[in-house]
């Protein structure tokens, strides 16, 4: 295979007067066609003899990858006082990623380390629309919803809505702001596990108050998910899965479906049985008896 071509990128540079006038020179004496050129040639000279400043800024580079990987492990096994210690170190770390988008609050969100997203967060974690609201931070929440309205009924990197993230996490004030802004309450999530409603993330989360919330506000209570892990569950599914009888029985007294049945097949009471849930199964059959 012969060698293959280096590639161009065409940069905006500017340069002081000293600078332009070496440039200007190269081009009078014919050693550069254009302006650009001769600025490319001074590039690839101070390129050349900077080895060693590259050298260090590539050091530097990989300490700083390492350290945002141990932020990131750190929040994950919930060890408050490392990252107490990495944040000592570097403050911007607050605002590590990882290559996916997931940021150190969001990780402390979906980890349940909320001591860590705490410290985060007063240390001035920068929050999207979605880290706002799966921390509850109604007033960033409406910030950025009140400048971009599009991004109410928006998806994450990884596929959840805001009013999904507000209701999982049980932000109640953040989810009445969402839907009052006008958030579609039976919007599903599309990450492809769950492909879920905000009243079945809710369930997940055991928030009963946010159930309520949302079917006051009209959700659509038989609505499945459409994911690979909860293909056809229905929010009753969802409440016998995690055996949430409490929000289970407010559900069906709201006129939950009962004989609804999910990809598997099973109705909600059937499905209770299956995973040895035989009070939840005795309260929906006395609904479906109904």
């Amino acid at each position: 295979m012969g060698k293959k071509p280096n590639r161009s990128v065409v940069l905006s540079v500017r340069l002081d007067e000293t600078t332009l006038a070496a440039v200007d020179l190269l081009v009078e004496a014919g050693l550069a066609q254009s302006r650009s050129e001769a600025a490319s040639q001074f590039i690839g000279i101070g390129v050349q003899s900077s080895e060693q400043l590259i050298m260090k800024a590539n050091a530097l580079a990989e300490h700083v990858r390492t350290l945002k990987l141990e932020m990131l492990d750190a929040v994950k096994s919930k060890n408050l006082e490392k990252v107490r210690q990495l944040l000592s170190v570097d403050e911007k770390l607050k605002n590590a990623r990882t290559e996916e988008g997931q940021t150190a609050v969001l990780l402390a969100a979906y980890y349940r380390a909320t001591e860590i997203k705490e410290l985060l967060l007063q240390q001035g974690a920068e929050l999207t629309l979605y880290e706002a609201a799966a921390v509850g931070n109604t007033a960033r929440v409406q910030q950025l919803a009140s400048a971009s309205p599009k991004l109410i009924d928006s998806h994450s990197f990884d596929g959840y809505t805001p009013l999904g993230l507000a209701a999982h996490f049980g932000n109640e004030e953040t989810a009445a702001y969402l839907l009052k802004a006008g958030a579609d309450i039976n919007l599903r999530s599309n990450d492809g596990k769950l492909n879920n409603t905000p009243l079945h993330a809710s369930i997940a989360g055991n928030h009963i108050n946010i159930v309520r919330l949302l079917l006051r506000h009209g959700s659509d209570i038989d609505r499945p998910c459409e994911g690979e892990l909860r293909k056809g569950f229905t929010p009753l599914h969802v409440a016998v899965h995690f055996n949430r009888i409490q929000i289970a029985e407010l559900l069906l007294a709201s006129g939950a479906n009962p004989r609804i049945p999910n990809g598997q097949s099973l109705t909600p009471a059937e499905y209770a049985h299956a995973r040895g849930n035989a009070e939840i199964a005795d309260l929906i059959a006395g609904y479906s008896n109904l």
